[in-house]
């Protein structure tokens, strides 16, 4: 019986294409190892690109593996493999490289005789008691710092009618807890025709005779409707919990960033989202020092955070992505003062996670 691993790096998205890979191999047949030491005959990496850590990170996986177990043939996907095959091809024991766009297709280079379906669907998820569940993929925006786009491509969306039976089948297997996730969530059913926007799927998941949590993952601010939000307000199932990427209180950074929205436009949101849910978890995504930014407009952009009722804050130092505009961009910020204004932006986060 053939044996293979599993390491995935990056976003919910990532985890849920990985479990669902996993499930597909071991229907077939073949024993996921989980326990570090053993070598598989067939080593899979879902990377990361969103940084250069995360590049880096993937690297050091697929080096580890090669020098531990040099009989493993390895494959390569992710975010990082659709970013620059010729490297990771490079790399030690990679015997295979896929892109995001053929992940789904992974499966039958193992086992030929497996076909790929039109959309992953998944029904478990081992011994987690929280699943992710993956309705969109692919990003339209265009931040001039971000990578994503190019290496997810464009929006699309899985049917209401698939995402309902997938949360049954997760649910049945025992999963009480779901979380909708996406690479650009709020995108969710643009592409359908007709339409069904995300406060649809909701709507329609409250429609489902099932004892269930669903808790939904980053939803850009430029993408909140009243209706999503009253519908979130109004559901039994959904978890009064949002994620919002802000990436900086000033208005200079964020238009540099190539941000839709303001300062101002977000504080507006998260007013509109407290007027309705007043003991809401709201939480955001926080970039540090993106080329040109000086101290004057990382203090305007800390005292903007600072007012704000916010529950925790995800802080990350900027990295250059190839290919982004931002790359190009000169008045780069030292590492020293990056790690200096993360450090202030973690405090500010504690502070306010204990005050909620």
């Amino acid at each position: 019986m053939k044996t293979f691993t599993l390491t995935t790096l990056g976003c919910k998205v990532n985890f849920y294409e990985s479990e669902w890979i996993s499930e597909r191999l071991m229907k077939a047949g073949l024993t996921r190892l989980v326990t570090k030491g053993g070598c598989p005959d067939w080593a899979i990496v879902n990377t990361c690109t969103v940084t250069g850590r995360a590049d880096r990170q993937s690297r050091q996986i697929v080096y580890q593996t090669a020098r531990r177990c040099p009989t493993t043939k390895i494959l390569v996907t992710g975010c990082y493999a659709e970013r620059d095959p010729q490297a990771v091809k490079a790399l030690p024991g990679v015997v295979d490289v896929i892109s995001n766009r053929e992940k789904a297709t992974l499966p039958t280079r193992i086992i030929p005789d497996l076909s790929p379906p039109p959309f992953m669907f998944l029904e478990a998820l081992g011994t987690h008691v929280r699943a992710n569940l993956m309705v969109q993929n692919g990003c339209n925006a265009q931040c001039s710092y971000c990578i994503i786009p190019r290496v997810r491509g464009k929006n699309w969306s899985k049917p209401i009618e698939l995402v309902l039976r997938e949360i049954q089948a997760l649910v049945r297997a025992g999963h009480p807890e779901i979380v909708l996730c996406g690479i650009h969530l709020g995108l969710y059913g643009r592409d359908r025709t007709p339409q069904t926007p995300l406060s649809s799927l909701i709507e329609a998941i409250e429609t489902v005779p099932l004892d269930v949590k669903i808790r939904i993952s980053s939803l850009e601010p430029m993408e909140f409707t009243e209706r999503l939000i009253s519908t979130v307000a109004n559901a039994r199932k959904v978890c009064p919990h949002f994620h919002i990427p802000l990436q900086s209180g000033s208005g200079k950074i964020l238009n540099a960033m190539r941000r839709p929205y303001t300062p101002q436009s977000f504080e507006r949101l998260i007013q509109t989202i407290k007027g309705y849910l007043p003991h809401a978890t709201i939480g955001t995504d926080l970039m540090v020092g993106f080329p040109g930014e000086t101290e004057k407009d990382f203090e305007e952009s800390y005292r903007f955070i600072s007012s704000l009722p916010l529950s925790y804050l995800h802080v990350f130092p900027y990295s250059d992505r190839p290919g982004t505009p931002s790359q190009a961009l000169k008045e780069k910020t030292t590492d020293m003062v990056k790690k200096a204004r993360v450090a202030r932006l973690l405090k500010l986060g504690q502070e306010k996670r204990k005050a909620f």
